[in-house]
C-alpha cells in the first residue's frame, strides 16, 4: 500500500477533542456577538451570545456580554438576571474576582436606572468584596448621597399621618399585608415617629414575622424610652416567643414610667403567676443549668447576697430593706430569673 495514502487516511480518522471544539465554537460565537453589538444589531448579538453560552455554559463572560446588551436596550430586569447568573457561574467555575466584580457593578447600575438605590448600593458593596475598584466606590458614594437626599425629600409628617390612618383602617379589617405596606410608607415619611413603628410592629406580629416586629418595637423604644404602650406590646411579643422573664422586665419598665397602667399591672401579675406555676421538675432543671453559669456563681459568692437570702427566711424585713439597694435587687432578680431563687 502507498505509505502516503495510508498516512492521509490515518489523519482523516483522527478525531478532534469535542470539548475543545465546543470551546472554540463558543469563542467564535462570542466574537460574532461582539461585532453585532458594535453594529447595534442587538437581537442578533443576544442570539450569538446565547449560542456561546449553550456551547460553553461555564464561561461567565458570555452572560456578562449579554447583560451589556440588555443594559443598552434599557431592559434592566433582564440585565440584572443575566448579571446574577454570570456571577453565579463565575463563582462555580473560579472566574477572576475582577470579572465577578464588573458583573455586580453592571447590576448596580441597572438597579440605579430602575430607581432602586438600596439594591444599587448593595450590589456595589458586593462588587467591592469581590475586587476593590475606585470607580465602583465613587458610584456607591454617589448613590448613598442620592438615597439620603431622596429620603429627606420624601419625609412629610402630614402624609405620614394619612398613611398611618390608612394602615389603621387595614389593621381593623384584618388586612395585615396592606396594613404593613401603609405603615412602612408612614415610617419612610416620618422615620422618628415611635407610634408608627409600634403599629408596624403589631402588624408584623399578625403575620408571625416576629423578627421584624421586634426590630420595629425596639426602634420605637429607642425613639421614646417612656412609651408605655410600646413596652406593653414588647412584653406581649416576648410572651409569644415564650420568654416570660423578658416579658416581666418589659412590664416592670413600663410601670416605672406609669405605675397606674392597668394593662401592665395585669400583664405582670399574669406572667408572674405563670412563672410560679412551673413544675418542681422544671425548676430543678432550670436551677441546675443556672448554677453552671459563671455570673450566677459569682453572685452566690457575694456575702451580702448570702445574707439577704438568709434574711428572706428569718428576717424578711431586713431582706426587704436590703432590696432597696439597686445593686442587690438586680442580683436577686438575676437569681429569680435564672430559677435559682423562687418567690413562691
Amino acid at each position: 500500500m502507498d505509505e502516503t495514502k495510508e498516512a492521509e487516511r490515518d489523519n482523516d480518522d483522527e478525531e478532534i477533542d469535542p470539548k475543545e471544539q465546543k470551546r472554540l465554537g463558543s469563542v467564535k460565537a462570542k466574537e460574532k456577538g461582539n461585532v453585532l453589538y458594535k453594529a447595534k444589531k442587538f437581537d442578533e448579538a443576544i442570539a450569538a451570545y446565547d449560542e456561546a453560552i449553550a456551547l460553553n455554559p461555564t464561561n461567565m463572560t458570555f452572560l456578562s456580554n449579554k447583560a451589556a446588551v440588555y443594559f443598552t436596550l434599557k431592559r434592566y430586569d433582564d440585565c440584572i438576571t443575566a448579571c446574577t447568573e454570570a456571577v453565579e457561574v463565575g463563582k462555580n467555575n473560579r472566574a477572576p474576582f475582577e470579572d465577578r466584580s464588573k458583573a455586580l457593578f453592571r447590576c448596580a447600575k441597572a438597579y440605579q436606572k430602575k430607581g432602586d438605590l438600596t439594591n444599587a448600593i448593595k450590589m456595589c458593596e458586593n462588587a467591592q468584596l469581590e475586587f476593590h475598584d475606585d470607580a465602583t466606590l465613587r458610584f456607591m458614594k454617589a448613590m448613598e448621597l442620592e438615597k439620603g437626599q431622596a429620603e429627606i425629600a420624601y419625609e412629610d409628617d402630614e402624609k405620614a399621618e394619612k398613611a398611618k390612618q390608612l394602615g389603621n383602617a387595614h389593621f381593623r379589617d384584618k388586612e395585615w399585608n396592606e396594613a404593613i405596606a401603609a405603615y412602612q410608607d408612614a415610617v419612610k415619611r416620618a422615620p422618628k415617629n415611635a407610634a408608627i413603628r409600634n403599629n408596624l410592629s403589631a402588624a408584623f406580629c399578625k403575620i408571625n414575622d416576629y423578627n421584624a416586629a421586634k426590630r420595629e418595637i425596639e426602634v420605637a423604644l429607642e425613639l421614646d424610652p417612656k412609651y408605655v404602650k410600646a413596652w406593653a406590646n414588647k412584653a406581649d411579643m416576648e410572651l409569644l416567643l415564650n420568654d416570660k422573664h423578658k416579658a416581666m422586665d418589659c412590664y416592670r419598665k413600663a410601670l416605672r414610667v406609669d405605675p397606674s397602667s392597668k394593662q401592665c399591672q395585669e400583664g405582670l401579675q399574669k406572667v408572674e403567676a405563670q412563672v410560679l406555676n412551673i413544675t418542681m421538675e422544671e425548676r430543678k432543671k432550670n436551677a441546675a443549668k443556672a448554677l453552671a453559669d459563671p455570673n450566677v456563681k459569682e453572685i452566690l459568692k457575694d456575702p451580702n447576697i448570702m445574707q439577704v437570702l438568709k434574711n428572706l427566711t428569718i428576717n424578711p424585713g431586713a431582706a426587704q430593706a436590703a432590696m432597696m439597694n439597686p445593686s442587690i435587687k438586680s442580683k436577686i432578680d438575676r437569681l429569680i430569673k435564672a430559677g435559682v431563687l423562687h418567690t413562691a
